[in-house]
């Protein structure tokens, strides 16, 4: 289910405003945009350096951990996050999403859920896919991996690598997903980047619908190894409600990626 890279960078007296944007996108409590569980990564602005890659079952509630906007005992890039903003006015970050159809349990959900299920009486464990959980884990595994092998060691901030299964399914083509994260100038030639950033998805509901859109071509192109033509073509004639149209209509495809 995953397929889109979303890319901003922010200063630090921003970090509630990414916080809040990224719940907007990825909110564990609704059905739209999509699921809380994903790969991030930051990234040097200056130098398009990749920093640091991990994984969240939800990716809001992480960032304000990382960003001291929420407190946690231990794991958090607070510390290096704080360093850097010393000497830099902008950090990149990005993430790489799934379908809300991935959606998790996690804490922010668990009670909505459980009410609902007992409504229903039906376990839990019905209502949400778990499979996006152990998803990441194996993405960020190959993700890391793919940039070692690149580059002959972990990203700055990653300690170790991830999931063993991850590192075992390791492609060439892999780099190109750990590239883009870091590469928003390439967009037009990548097309599982979005021609927006974070806080313009979140400000722009018909951009949101857009990316949303594309995202199914890019599942697509994941699951069943199409390329990106393919995909597009079968998704349109696919689509009773024939939304290409109006993305035609907005002219989203001429939309340029600014970060």
């Amino acid at each position: 289910m995953f397929g889109t890279v979303i890319i901003d960078a922010y200063r630090e007296n921003e970090k509630q405003q990414m916080a809040d944007a990224i719940d907007d996108l990825c909110c564990p409590n609704d059905n739209y945009g999509w699921a809380s569980a994903g790969i991030y990564c930051f990234w040097d602005y200056y130098t398009h350096e990749v920093l640091y890659i991990g994984l969240a079952g939800d990716l809001a509630e992480r960032f304000m951990q990382h960003n001291g906007l929420l407190h946690v005992e231990s794991g958090s890039k607070e510390k290096q996050i704080n360093e850097y903003f010393k000497s830099h006015e902008l950090l990149g970050y990005s993430i790489f999403v799934q379908s809300p159809l991935s959606q998790p349990l996690v804490h922010r959900n668990k009670n909505q859920y459980e009410k609902f299920a007992k409504q229903i009486n039906a376990p839990v464990q019905d209502l949400l896919c778990e499979q996006g959980k152990n998803d990441i884990h194996r993405v960020e595994g190959i993700l890391i991996e793919a940039y070692r092998g690149k580059h002959g060691d972990f990203p700055r901030w990653n300690r170790i690598g991830g999931d063993i299964e991850g590192q075992n399914r390791v492609l060439p083509n892999n780099y190109n997903i750990v590239n883009a994260f870091a590469h928003p100038e390439e967009y037009e030639a990548n097309p599982i980047v979005s021609r927006c950033t974070i806080r313009e998805l979140s400000e722009n509901p018909s951009y949101e619908f857009c990316e949303n859109y594309l995202h199914v071509v890019r599942m697509y192109m994941f699951m069943f190894g199409m390329d990106y033509t393919e995909a597009f073509e079968f998704t349109n004639k696919n689509d009773p409600f024939h939304s290409i149209d109006r993305i035609y209509e907005m002219k989203y495809f001429d939309k340029k990626l600014v970060v």
